[in-house]
């Protein structure tokens, strides 16, 4: 580091109290993996830019958005933090210099230097950022903010309003403001709404998501990465055929997937949602995501499809020929009728995880410890699906034909990634984005969980049941 820019703030909104739901799910997530969970990283700057300009930057996000400028107050001995949002105090923009280096190399450095350096939420800002200068000159920023502030949709909105440099002030409704809101009446009825919810799955669902291994691999967790161009085309098709919602459309798919590995009937599923469209909150600089609960009834959707998952489930994990076979009959019989049924329980299960994604997270671990405790068997939910797709992706054209569909497979590829002890991971979450060659599958998963070879086998479930769902010809 070459220097520091002290950057001095203010702005409106302070106060002290209560984390906001969004806030305790982030919180345990990084408790529970034991980081800080930043998103963002380097980025090229404009011709011109000067440091100033990148400090009054600096300045901007934290004089406009409470969330970015909170302290957090751990009680002792752990439990739920409170908030602290403060109206002035000063941060520092960080200065590199390249000193004839690459400035791209020394940029991304910096930013894997922020990533892996712990933050200490009681002392330090959720937001990190640094200029990188070639010749004295700014040629990239890093900036970097926890996911505790800010999800994707968050980061969105600062950098729209960092554009614009609106006079008005923010708009929306804040963390702070969050939280009284759901300690109210109409807050207090909308979790217990959900949690009815999520017990009436709890009570019935089967208690385990996957075929449980002897043992966690030695190390334990495990990220698996399938990069297709098939499976966006045939999601395509399949959303054109039903006019269904592609996220209904995903998680049809994916409980048929998941039905294909391990022969569980109904799924259960945590699917993340955006309570952006809840009021005061569609560009406030929050985390406003969390994971709801659902169940998709699956093998009623098709006789055919019951006998050919539960072959598939036990021969794809071993990796076999025969196992591909299955998989491929399974597939085909979640075609047709079997899937449009399947869907049809995905759409109303998609709607019920909207309506109730918005919640006491604390509540939710208490119900599943209770209602387990009474049925008399531990309940595992952690199967997560993240749906990152730009919803407009596609939209509009015309639908992929079957032979479309079949000639972009020979360009599957799937990798594992990352094989390792800690942080960890939940049992399986499943995040489904967009490539600039079609869609990338990660799964993250604990080997405790859900073995290697079932992870595999599900992901190549997913790309083969939306192909032959389609009408295409897979393999």
């Amino acid at each position: 580091m070459a220097d520091h820019v002290p950057v001095v703030f203010e702005g409106p909104g302070a106060g002290s109290g209560p984390l906001s739901w969004g806030q305790i799910e982030s919180w345990n997530a990084v408790t529970s993996l034991g980081h800080w969970m930043p998103i963002g990283g380097a980025l090229p700057v404009r011709p011109g830019t000067t440091v100033e300009d990148l400090a009054g930057e600096l300045r901007h996000h934290l004089s406009r958005h409470p969330s970015l400028r909170t302290l957090l107050r751990i009680p002792p001995g752990g439990g739920t933090p409170t908030q602290e949002v403060h109206a002035s105090g000063s941060a520092a923009l960080q200065v590199y210099e390249t000193h004839g280096a690459d400035p791209s190399a020394l940029a991304d450095l910096v930013a894997a230097r922020f990533r892996d350096a712990p933050l200490d939420f009681t002392a330090e800002y959720p937001i990190r950022m640094a200029a990188v200068l070639h010749g004295g000159v700014p040629s990239h920023v890093v900036a970097l903010i926890s996911h505790f502030a800010a999800d994707g949709a968050g980061a969105q909105a600062m950098l729209r309003d960092v554009a614009a440099r609106p006079a008005a002030p923010v708009e929306g409704r804040q963390p702070l403001d969050q939280a009284q809101w759901q300690l109210s009446p109409a807050g207090r009825r909308q979790n217990e709404a959900a949690q009815r919810h999520f017990e009436s799955i709890l009570r019935t669902m089967p208690p385990a998501r996957f075929r449980k291994p002897v043992a966690a691999q030695r190390s334990r967790y495990w990220r698996g990465v399938l990069d297709s161009a098939a499976l966006p085309l045939a999601l395509r098709a399949l959303t054109a055929r039903t006019g269904a919602d592609p996220s209904a459309v995903l998680l049809a798919v994916f409980a048929l997937a998941v039905h294909a590995t391990c022969g569980v009937d109904p799924v259960v599923v945590r699917p993340l949602v955006s309570n952006r469209f809840r009021p005061g909150l569609a560009d406030v600089v929050c985390t406003a995501v969390q994971a709801g609960l659902c169940q998709v009834p699956v093998a009623a959707g098709s006789a055919a499809a019951t006998d050919a998952a539960s072959a598939a489930g036990s021969a794809a994990a071993a990796g076999s020929a025969a196992g591909s076979a299955a998989g491929s009959a399974a597939g085909s019989a979640a075609g047709g009728g079997g899937f449009e049924e399947v869907l049809a329980h995905a759409k109303r299960a998609t709607m019920s995880a909207y309506k109730h994604a918005y919640f006491d997270q604390r509540d939710l671990f208490a119900l599943v410890d209770r209602v387990g405790a009474e049925r008399g068997e531990r309940l595992e939910i952690g199967c997560f699906l993240n749906d990152r797709r730009d919803p407009s992706a596609g939209a509009g054209g015309p639908a992929p034909t079957a032979a479309e569909i079949a000639a972009a497979l020979p360009g599957t590829v799937f990798d594992w990634t990352v094989r390792r002890d800690a942080p960890g991971f939940e049992p399986m979450i499943l995040d489904v984005e967009d490539t600039p060659g079609g869609l990338r599958c990660t799964a993250h998963t604990d080997t405790a969980h859900i073995s290697p070879a079932d992870t595999a086998a599900l992901l190549q479930h997913l790309e083969r049941i939306a192909v032959t769902a389609s009408g295409a010809r897979h393999g």
